[in-house]
């Protein structure tokens, strides 16, 4: 170790130890005294800050949305749901953000989009072994308040962290595939589910919609985000994970089938995953005896049966020319 001696360079008075990290006054000649070749004080930072957010708000445009003190462009319509239109935006400003951007109709519950706030905010705050791995599989909130644009006419909304990698809903995969996706893909969306209902449930909560259009896929680390929890409630007898569970299996029949009709199980699908796809899709009593570790603990070994060893295999959410035939007949 090197021994460090802090002078003040203007009287060689001794300087407290702080003065490696930061700037501090000299007790003997008032000096003010810095390591750093260059220094810029926040009183300074934020007149800059300031003025170049100002010139950045001025040319927002029309298509600028004001939110909490904050403004954001839209920058592309990403859906509709029932009670809010979705877009992608960008804060305006020195320091932009992406963010997904939640606008309530007209004619929604007022408060729905609070509630959504709340509940993101506790399994947030969740303080459980694998919370920080888990707090990434689950919407990070960025803000709520109530939004407006060029009308006079405000709305409630809603600010998400933008999540990177994520492609789109297993919704959009199903019409890209309308002959199904490939089994062995299947599997580690199904398993990537089950993981993050586990962790939701073990937390106290139940999801209580859970759609394809409410799972994000990630294609190249083969993640899933569970996104629309406005509905979620804490577990009772009414609210419970078996539901969740059940709905997770639809997803995947459907993600197996392809099309917009209820899905069946296809002939080609092998028949230790058929098992257990319609076990887990049509027994809900099943379902709540096993939870989502057991079924993942199941789909692990129904998988190996099927496909031997776990392997990565890269997934595209857009369909090659051979996938327009049924995965049963490849």
């Amino acid at each position: 170790m090197n021994p460090v001696t802090l002078i003040c360079p203007q009287c060689g008075a001794p300087l407290p130890r702080q003065a490696q990290w930061r700037t501090v006054v000299c007790t003997y000649c008032s000096a003010e005294v810095t390591r750093a070749a260059k220094i810029v004080k926040a009183a300074s930072f934020r007149e800059a800050y300031l003025r170049s957010r100002a010139t950045a708000l001025d040319g927002a445009g029309g298509d600028a949305v004001a939110c909490n003190g904050e403004r954001y462009r839209i920058l592309l319509p990403l859906g509709h749901g029932t009670s809010a239109k979705v877009s992608m935006a960008q804060r305006l400003g020195a320091m932009p953000e992406r963010v997904t951007l939640k606008l309530a109709h007209a004619g929604s519950p007022p408060g729905r989009l609070r509630r959504e706030a709340d509940i993101l905010r506790e399994l947030q705050n969740v303080s459980r072994p694998g919370a920080a791995y888990f707090s990434q599989r689950l919407p990070q909130l960025a803000g709520h308040g109530t939004a407006s644009a060029n009308s006079a006419i405000e709305t409630e909304a809603l600010l998400l962290r933008s999540p990177v990698g994520y492609w789109g809903s297993l919704a959009a995969v199903r019409r890209n595939y309308p002959a199904g996706v490939d089994p062995r893909h299947a599997v580690w969306i199904w398993r990537r589910i089950l993981e993050v209902l586990g962790y939701v449930h073990d937390a106290g909560w139940v999801h209580g919609r859970l759609g394809p259009e409410h799972l994000l896929v990630h294609p190249g680390d083969h993640g899933v985000l569970i996104i629309g929890w406005a509905d979620a409630r804490r577990r009772d007898a009414r609210a419970t994970p078996a539901r969740d569970l059940m709905q997770a299996a639809w997803a995947i029949r459907g993600l197996l089938h392809g099309g917009e009709d209820e899905p069946p199980i296809g002939a080609g699908l092998p028949a230790p995953l058929a098992v257990l796809l319609k076990k887990a899709s049509e027994d809900i009593a099943w379902c709540a005896r096993h939870g989502a570790a057991g079924i993942d603990d199941a789909l692990k070994a129904a998988a190996r049966e099927a496909f031997g060893a776990p392997r990565f295999i890269p997934f595209t959410p857009t369909p090659s020319p051979q996938a327009k035939e049924p995965y049963g007949t490849r």
